[in-house]
């Protein structure tokens, strides 16, 4: 029987007192605004530089993650293996995580955040190490390319080349039996690993089990109650949401719907596999999860939605009970697989 799970719903739509777009900082989790305010590394952007250079953003993010280098558990096996491009021959880097100590039971496709602009796959390596060695599983982070150097539809081909190698080749590189992936993505990685997904759907390739999305980019129309409400968010917030729309689509498409930009201008929703949407109560892309968690459901798609109360975009970066509860909601929804 499909099924819509609510978790914990609380929409601000009902909360708010008045119209205003200003953020009460008091709605954030106690804990998690500390553990924000404590944090040597600023996650905020600098909007002119984000719109007139990105690749001093991109430079910067890089040498951080260069520099602070998270300690490799000795039980998890680190390798780099490069695919070549269907589109024009270039080394896509898959970034593979895998317990040393037993067999990996599950296969996660991974896809970074970083607003399509910046990020890669080591800036999440502490979480990367804590998944595997919890849900046994290998994990294959794509580090495709970036915007807007390379725009729409380069990172999502970059993708779906990484879930055609997994099925062509797991097995023989990897030992991993392919039949059964996990796609996961945070924010624009959840974007792209929602489009992966429905280019497998439209594919026939029914090789993915379950899609996890954290706090994803659905589409680019940027008019939800959310994406008006906090415009002036901490971490993400709607003008940044323009200006990483302009640079993945290019400004010649920014306000067109295009089949795996736009989430919603898909067709065959009630192909896709099992899915679980986390949102977060105060990010401006809280509606965009709602509403594509309900448009699946409403497909007939077995559908799970947990609406974090008192949470931010990219929380989960930050130590609080907040990003522990999460890490066990994630680790339990894998091992389901």
């Amino acid at each position: 029987m499909k099924e819509l799970i609510f978790l914990t719903i609380i929409l601000s739509h009902f909360l708010m007192a008045t119209a205003q777009n200003k953020l009460d900082l008091n709605r954030i989790n106690s804990e998690l605004k500390a553990s924000i305010e404590g944090t040597a590394q600023s996650l905020e952007l600098d909007s002119s530089l984000f719109l007139n250079n990105p690749a001093a953003i991109q430079q910067e993010r890089a040498e951080f993650i260069r520099n602070n280098p998270i300690q490799k558990p000795v039980h998890i096996q680190v390798r780099d293996i490069f695919i070549e491009s269907t589109i024009d021959k270039y080394n896509i880097r898959l970034h593979c995580y895998q317990p040393k100590d037993y067999s990996a039971e599950r296969v996660i496709l991974y896809f970074h955040g970083g607003g399509y602009i910046f990020g890669q796959p080591e800036q999440v390596d502490g979480q990367m190490f804590q998944l595997a060695t919890a849900a046994k599983a290998t994990i294959i982070s794509v580090d495709y390319r970036l915007s807007p150097q390379y725009p729409f539809p380069v990172p999502v081909t970059d993708g779906f080349d990484a879930l055609q190698w997994i099925i062509r080749d797991g097995k023989k590189v990897l030992n991993i039996h392919p039949d059964a992936i996990t796609v996961y993505g945070a924010s624009a990685g959840g974007h792209l690993a929602a489009a992966v997904t429905q280019m497998a759907v439209d594919n026939n390739i029914k090789n993915i089990k379950h899609q996890f999305l954290l706090y994803p980019v659905i589409h680019n129309k940027l008019n939800t109650h959310s994406m008006e409400e906090f415009t002036d968010a901490p971490l993400w917030n709607k003008k940044y949401a323009e200006i990483a729309w302009a640079h993945f689509l290019g400004k010649d498409n920014v306000k067109k719907s295009i089949r795996y930009a736009d989430l919603t201008h898909f067709d065959k929703f009630t192909y896709l596999p099992r899915t679980t949407i986390v949102a977060c109560e105060l990010d401006p892309l809280r509606d965009e999860g709602i509403d594509y968690a309900q448009k699946l459901y409403q497909a007939g798609v077995t559908t799970e939605l947990w609406v974090v109360p008192g949470a931010l975009h990219v929380f989960d970066l930050f130590p609080s009970a907040l990003t522990d509860k999460f890490t066990r909601f994630l680790t339990d929804r894998i091992l389901m697989d």
